[in-house]
């Protein structure tokens, strides 16, 4: 991977996980004048890529990803369904089974809400006429969900999981674990 400023790489990866729009990181492109000196040969591929074509985002995924280090971003990833589930809002819903999916790539620190609500939102998918509505499986999961999220939260803000840039045999990031042994015993279901 390529030293670039981490703004630059913040805003790469935003386009890549679909944050931001090619249109908007074009313009953001042009309006910061000392991207040019950091990194001429990279400003210069920059500005000679085509944002305007049906196959622009692909392309600048294939062109770009190169250049970011998508271990520093897990945490904000992470705090967003958090956050989402604490305020239930922004599909939370899929907050918390996502929860569970990166549970299954080796976060054991998402085990209690992986495992005890993200696995049980998968279990009442099918059959249907077990489960009316899944809004009544996660209305039982309120509010005990929400401490388990703050838990989780409190250890990522506070530096508590530092995630490395090598991967994991289960396609989650490395990460450094510096939680107590009564913190660990929290995230365990």
């Amino acid at each position: 991977m390529n030293l670039i400023p981490f703004s630059l790489e913040q805003k790469i990866h935003q386009v890549i996980t679909q944050k931001i729009s090619l249109e908007d990181f074009e313009n953001w492109l042009y309006q910061n004048d000392e991207l040019e000196a950091l990194n001429p040969n990279l400003y210069l591929e920059l500005i000679s890529f085509d944002y305007s074509h049906e196959s622009s985002f692909r392309e600048f995924q294939l062109s770009f990803e190169k250049y970011v280090g998508f271990h520093k971003f897990e945490a904000d990833l992470i705090k967003e369904y958090l956050y989402s589930i604490i305020d239930r809002e922004n599909d939370y819903e899929h907050s918390i089974w996502k929860l569970y999916e990166l549970y299954c790539t080796g976060y054991e620190f998402l085990q209690k809400l992986g495992l005890k609500y993200g696995l049980c939102l998968i279990d009442t998918s099918y059959p249907v006429e077990l489960v009316k509505d899944s809004n009544d499986v996660i209305d039982m999961f309120y509010p005990d969900i929400i401490s388990d999220a703050k838990n989780v939260l409190d250890w990522l803000e506070e530096g508590k999981i530092i995630f490395r840039e090598e991967k994991s045999e289960q396609g989650g990031f490395k990460y450094d674990d510096l939680r107590t042994g009564e913190e660990k015993q929290q995230g365990k279901f």
